[in-house]
């Protein structure tokens, strides 16, 4: 069953439901452009997910988002977009 979770607030204004792991899937330490991950929501232990249905009404062609205890291929994310530093490996 899907659990609702959050991330809000800011420095003065939060509570540990704010807190997210990241998960790199495959190897490497390093989170990279095109890199699949999964962000494990701390509390309650589910995976931040998405799926393919879409509201139609109250926010037309948006997608909700949830937490879900299993792994799934619904819950693995990536940055296609965004700003990217450069990483030294040593």
């Amino acid at each position: 069953m899907p659990n609702k979770v959050s991330c809000f607030g800011g420095e003065t204004d939060s509570d540990t439901g704010d807190y997210w792991r990241l998960l790199i899937e495959g190897s490497g330490k390093t989170w990279k452009q095109d890199q699949r991950i999964r962000l494990q929501h701390v509390d309650t232990g589910g995976y931040l997910h998405s799926h393919d249905k879409k509201y139609q009404r109250i926010a037309g062609g948006q997608q909700e988002v949830c937490g879900i205890r299993e792994k799934r291929a619904d819950n693995v994310w990536l940055a296609a977009e965004g700003v990217y530093l450069p990483v030294n490996q040593s």
